[in-house]
């Protein structure tokens, strides 16, 4: 069985950490979270920390109609390839945060969870074989459209 480490940003005493979680706890790490880090002996309670979003993302690429069932339910064709768009850098919102729609809008919200994958590494010009280890880890995403304004 393969051994999982849970990693968590933080925000504790009006700074921002990181560390690895287990139980109710978190072991502060110094250095890099995608590189050498090393645990400072610190550990605090999950009580005592505000937890963030997982990393502070350059972009987000995510998928468009990547679900065949949704294209059927929608009567679309499937595309050939997979359809990709940018998420800008202000849409993140760290767990317990407010979702809070255009104050113009009064349409249609959609909440749907998604499967975030964190990329710890330049990943550009790769095979297919080399993308796994430019692989950090996993997240659980909460994507939220204001599906009129989505054109």
């Amino acid at each position: 069985m393969t051994n999982i480490t849970h990693w968590i940003r933080f925000e504790h005493a009006g700074t921002i950490g990181f560390g690895t979680v287990t139980n109710d706890a978190v072991a502060v790490h110094d250095g890099d979270m995608f590189g050498a880090s090393t645990p400072t002996g610190v550990v605090l309670s999950m009580d005592h920390i505000k937890p963030l979003v997982p990393t502070v993302a350059g972009k987000m690429l995510a998928l468009w109609n990547n679900s065949r069932a949704m294209a059927a339910k929608l009567m679309q064709a499937i595309p050939p390839e997979p359809l990709y768009f940018v998420k800008a850098n202000s849409c993140y919102l760290g767990p317990g945060g407010i979702i809070r729609k255009p104050a113009s809008y009064d349409g249609k919200v959609v909440f749907e969870g998604e499967l975030g994958i964190v990329i710890g590494r330049e990943c550009r010009g790769v095979s297919e074989a080399e993308t796994e280890k430019c692989i950090f880890g996993y997240t659980c995403i909460n994507d939220v459209t204001a599906i009129g304004i989505v054109g």
